[in-house]
Order: C-alpha cells, then structure tokens, then sequence
C-alpha cells in the first residue's frame, strides 16, 4: 500500500507542476486554454469553469495543457512568438522550480539524513593502532566522531589516543610531523544500502546486507569494498555477503561509472538529521538544483555516444515505481529527495529537441520568429513523425529494459 501511494503522490506531483507551468503561463499571455488534465481518458473527474475543462484521468502515465501554440496549425497565433514560447518552456521550467521547493523542504523544515563517521579505525599505518581500534579521547579530549578526532590530531600533533580494543583499554602515543595526515582511515562498515536498478540489487543484495569478500577476498571496511570491486577485471565479482546470520554469494556484474568499476551501493552506517537554518536552505536548494540540471545534461551528452549504455541507465514505470516505493520506505525525506530527483529527469526529457516534446515545440516556434513566418504544415507533419517513431523506439527500449530487469532479478 505504501508503494501505491508513493507512486500516485509522487508522479502526481510531478505532473501537475508540469502542467501547471504550461496552464498559468498560457493564461497570463493571453492563448485560450482548452483543457487542463492530470492523467488520461478515459476521465473519472471533469469538470468545465470557463472556456478550461478541467479533468482526472484514469489512465496515470502523465497529462496535459490543450492549448494552440499555432505549431503545425498552418495559422500564425495573435500572440506573438516569443510568448508562445515562454509556454512551451514554463513546464519543465516549474519542474525546475518543483525540485528546489523539494530540496528545501527537506534542508530547511524536514531535515535530511547525513552520515556520521564514528572514531573507529580502518586501514592503519600508525604503530600501536590496529583495525577495528575505538578512539576514544586525544590527548585527554573526549571524541565522539571522525570529525572531532581530526579536528583534535589537527590541534595536537603530539600526544596520545585512548583507545578502545576489544574489552580493553589503552593508551597508543603518536608524532605526527607538521602538514601530516594521521596514519589511518575510518572504518565504514561493510553494511550497505542496495537502490533499485543499480549491479548490486539486481543481482539480490538488498539493503542492510553486510558484505563479507569480494572475489573471494576479505574486505573488512567500505574502502576496501569499493577498491576490491575498482580493481576487479572479469565480467562478474564474486560478492558473499550476510543477511541476518545465514550468508550468500550474488554475482554482479559492475557498470562503469567515470571511469572506475562500482556495484551501485553505498555504506549504511550511523546518521544524524541535518537540518539548515531557512536562509541558507534556499541558497543551497537553489545552487543544488541549477547544478543537478547542469549534470542531468552533462551526463545525458556523454550518453548519447553510446545509445546501448543510455538504455541499461534509464528506467520506465517500473523503475520509477519501485524507485519511490523504496525510498518512500526510507523516510520522508528521501521519499521528497527522490520526487526531486524525477522532477528533474522529467524537464530534461521534455527539453530534448523532439517535435512532439515541449522542447522540439519550442525549436519551431524560435524558428518562426527568427523566420517571421512558421515552418510549413508538411515540413512540421513529417518532422513530428519522425519525433513519434524516435521516442516509440526508446520507450519500447526503456519497457523492455524495465521487464527484463524485474524477470531477470535475483531477489
């Protein structure tokens, strides 16, 4: 039930600030609105206020704003051409503006979850500590997390741990030189968090899965995870992880991300709630959004040199469905960091220069005002079918990417 309603609240969402951007702005310059619909017939609720038929469809894949643009109409709209085109944009643009409220909500009232690094040590190559070693003071000051004993080494670049081992108790000295790091790395427990789509899930590892070797090596903290799978060379790893006390082997096959090797998983340790005085939360929803477009393009023009990989990364309604009903599960902030996250998938796609898109729309209608008359009827007929059969080739792609994920898991 909770995914259920994960799925309607958050695509919803997404939808009706869509079509909300394409709605007002149509009205403030003046373009007749025919129809506002969320979903599609057949409808379970309309309603006519004015000239605008406003309606629920049964049919939730999306919706749509009805108004004459005078794209492909052969008639030239009253409104000039430059408005138009502010409606064809105020869509993806207010899912934009959807993603910044979202990430605000959750910086500025709700709070998000950050991880909080405890004093454990990792990997060593200071004498006298040892993996698995709890910091408990330096020098005589009492730390409680990563930070505070940095901060602490930072301070005295002399003196002496206190130290946790087992159920003992001891003191380790250390001298560092100036400008050194201490000698040792956290330790990050091997417990992870496994996302819908990512290597690791799909081959079974589910989150609070704690991972025990990776090609038959031990790894005994999260750097030597992620390492292990970076210099790992065949097609599959070998990962034998613990869930509950029985363990298990998953054979993943990991994907390529900025040049390293990754399974898709990241550590699930101890977390505190962040949350931002407002002022600053706007700045940073703000900042996070504009740079979370700028990457969202980034990545999507590096992907198209490679159409194949462009479908193994992309997701359809399955994808999205399982996606928020996961992080819905996750608590409410994820659940909004997710919608957010869509949101901005879905103005991406829309901006990409398809006739039948909100971005392709936008190309004729700067084309007409640059041209001072719109393309003809034929020319705009043939590049729509064109646009058609282009995204009925990738939505089948994406379908068939969704199915075959969902058959083809290891649960």
């Amino acid at each position: 039930m909770l995914s259920v309603i994960a799925v309607v609240v958050g695509l919803g969402l997404i939808v009706f600030f869509h079509e909300l951007g394409h709605f007002l702005v149509s009205k403030a310059v003046g373009l007749p609105v025919e129809r506002f619909s969320i979903g599609f017939p057949p409808f379970i609720l309309r309603k006519k206020v004015g000239e605008t038929d406003y309606c629920i469809g049964s049919i939730p894949l999306g919706g749509y704003v009805k108004v004459d643009l005078g794209v492909g109409s052969g008639t030239v709209s009253q409104v000039i051409w430059w408005k138009r085109s502010l409606v064809v944009l105020a869509g993806p643009l207010m899912n934009l503006v959807l993603t910044g409220l979202l990430m605000f909500t959750v910086l500025g009232v709700v709070g998000t979850e950050i991880p909080v690094t405890l004093p454990f040590v990792g990997s060593s190559h200071m004498n006298g500590l040892e993996t698995g070693d709890e910091i408990l003071e330096v020098s005589g000051e009492p730390v409680e997390s990563w930070s505070d004993l940095y901060d602490a080494v930072e301070l005295r670049r002399t003196g002496e741990f206190l130290v946790r081992r087992g159920t003992s108790t001891l003191t380790v000295p250390f001298d560092l030189p100036p400008d050194s790091i201490p000698g040792f790395v956290p330790l990050i427990p091997t417990v992870v968090e496994s996302s819908v789509g990512m290597p690791a899930y799909e081959a079974g590892i589910r989150t609070g899965d704690s991972i025990l070797s990776v090609d038959g090596t031990a790894v005994a903290d999260f750097a030597e995870l992620q390492r292990s799978v970076s210099l790992s060379e065949g097609k599959y790893v070998e990962v034998v992880f613990n869930r509950g006390n029985s363990p298990d082997t998953a054979w993943v096959e990991p994907m390529d991300y900025e040049g390293r090797r990754i399974i898709g998983v990241s550590s699930m340790g101890e977390t505190a709630t962040m949350r931002l005085p407002l002022g600053r939360a706007i700045m940073v929803s703000a900042t996070a959004s504009i740079n979370g477009a700028v990457s969202f393009y980034s990545g999507l023009l590096k992907l198209v040199a490679s159409p194949v990989q462009l479908v193994e990364m992309s997701g359809g309604p399955v994808f999205a469905a399982e996606t928020l009903g996961q992080q819905a599960g996750f608590g409410l902030s994820r659940f909004l960091e997710t919608i957010a996250y869509f949101s901005l998938a879905i103005m991406g796609f829309n901006l990409i220069p398809l006739p039948v898109l909100d971005g392709g729309q936008f190309l004729f209608i700067l084309f007409e005002g640059i041209r001072g008359k719109p393309a003809s009827p034929k020319v705009i007929q043939t590049a729509q079918q064109i646009g058609i059969l282009v995204l009925l080739i990738l939505f089948a792609a994406v379908i068939f990417r969704d199915i075959s994920r969902v058959v083809t898991r290891v649960r």
